[in-house]
């Protein structure tokens, strides 16, 4: 029986978890179940008491070109080794994506172990997760940070850091900040506030109980190098219309507005589905679903998933060609989740 699970239940997902993901630390578990639970959604597989199969919504603050809105990152997703192939795994994702569509979330992302798990259901890469290495000179120190005072005004900080080069990222505040910091220290892992001279210009932190790596660093770009870049999160979009209030005309448009038809294919998420009537300026965007079939032949036709990149400014199908003022409708300029759980 599929059903989520109350505050209490919760505890009973953890020799699953240990299960299906004994890499991680006995102290990361400890710090996931104490803190992550307190606020997710856990669906599970309930049979006879036994809990086979799960999938935990943890709820994002996402920041998406001036908007916010509370979006799931998926994790957790598991079935116990004796009820693997018994189609665990997609009643899970399949009613995730019908409630989260009910609940008009624009999209939900995910780190996957393995991509070729959330291909079938339309997930695809929309960032590459960068690494950089901080650039040393004469004036340039850390000085350790270990959470509670400066959290609200390092939150502050790092949401105008983001601001200036992302529009899609999740919002950070002191809570943030603080549930960070334990996550951190789950792993032995420290920050660092970084100052050139007594400018302030950056945090940096590492984790890891066996082989220490960089967890993140936010600085300027004169002060650090990229020497990694590699695909990292998948998302998909969820609710059609609410994502899409937020795409717009580019300024250079020609025209102050436009309206389009296309189809988009969506097999998992029928609301999705069908003809839609699209009109855009360059504040943003409405969608109309006219039908939920689509015309033979009569409109541009986007599987969700193509969409889904393009949109996320990832890669744009050849299709896009093909719309009137396709090549000045303006996607997301900049993605940055990081969250790694």
């Amino acid at each position: 029986m599929l059903k989520y699970l109350n505050g209490q239940e919760k505890e009973r997902c953890r020799s699953l978890w240990e299960e299906a993901f004994p890499e991680d630390s006995q102290s990361f578990v400890d710090y996931y179940f104490k803190e992550k639970m307190k606020d997710n959604r856990v669906l599970a597989c309930d049979e006879d008491g036994r809990i086979v199969s799960m999938l935990h919504r943890n709820p994002y603050r996402i920041y998406m070109r001036g908007a916010e809105y509370t979006c799931d990152y998926i994790v957790g997703v598991s079935t116990a080794v004796s009820e693997r192939n018994k189609g665990h795994m997609r009643n899970l994702i399949l009613t995730v994506l019908r409630d989260m569509q009910e609940e008009r979330m624009p999209f939900t992302f995910l780190m996957p172990a393995r991509e070729t798990l959330y291909l079938p259901y339309d997930f695809r890469y929309i960032f590459d997760q960068p690494r950089w290495v901080l650039g040393y000179g004469p004036e340039i120190r850390k000085v350790q940070w270990t959470g509670g005072r400066l959290a609200g005004d390092l939150a502050e900080w790092q949401n105008a850091w983001l601001k200036r080069q992302y529009e899609v990222f999740a919002l950070r505040d002191e809570d943030y900040l603080n549930r960070m910091q334990k996550e951190l220290e789950s792993e032995a892992g420290i920050v660092q506030l970084v100052y050139d001279g007594d400018w302030f210009v950056g945090m940096e932190s590492e984790w890891g109980l066996k082989e220490r790596e960089l967890r993140y660093l936010y600085t300027g770009e004169r002060y650090r190098t990229q020497v990694q870049k590699k695909p990292a999160i998948m998302a998909r979009i969820v609710c059609l219309p609410e994502f899409l209030k937020q795409i717009r005309l580019s300024a250079d448009c020609p025209e102050e507005e436009i309206t389009v038809e296309i189809g988009v294919s969506d097999l998992f998420v029928p609301q999705n589905q069908g003809a839609w009537k699209w009109h855009l300026t360059k504040n943003g965007s409405e969608a109309v679903q006219e039908s939920r079939f689509i015309p033979r032949g009569r409109m541009t036709v986007f599987p969700i998933a193509e969409l889904t990149q393009w949109l996320f400014g990832y890669s744009a199908p050849k299709a896009v060609e093909e719309i009137p003022y396709g090549a000045d409708i303006e996607p997301f300029r900049g993605v940055f989740l990081d969250e790694v759980v």
